[in-house]
């Protein structure tokens, strides 16, 4: 896996970890509203997914990315920078 790619995939986890989180936290209640004049029609919203299952996967994930950036930064720490020469003096000195 080249850097690039792993910076793909390290952006699509982090989408998918918010997606997951964003729903584990809809999921974590019911909620119940009444409608009508006279509240005659109560509506019921009760979790589809189970929190702790969605949990474990947000955990699941959090590692994976905490793992690949890991990788990510040990990999950029060793590689060399091809084709550039520092040069201190495009800095300039002000007289």
């Amino acid at each position: 896996m080249t850097i690039n790619e792993a910076m793909v995939w390290q952006k699509a986890l982090k989408e998918r970890h918010t997606e997951l989180v964003s729903l584990r936290n809809q999921n974590s209640y019911e909620t119940r509203s009444y409608l009508g004049a006279n509240a005659e029609k109560e509506i019921v919203k009760s979790p589809t997914y189970d929190v702790k299952v969605l949990d474990k996967m947000i955990t699941r994930l959090s590692k994976e990315m905490r793992v690949l950036e890991q990788a990510i930064k040990a990999t950029n720490a060793t590689t060399a920078v091809l084709n550039y020469q520092e040069d201190d003096a495009v800095l300039g000195e002000l007289s």
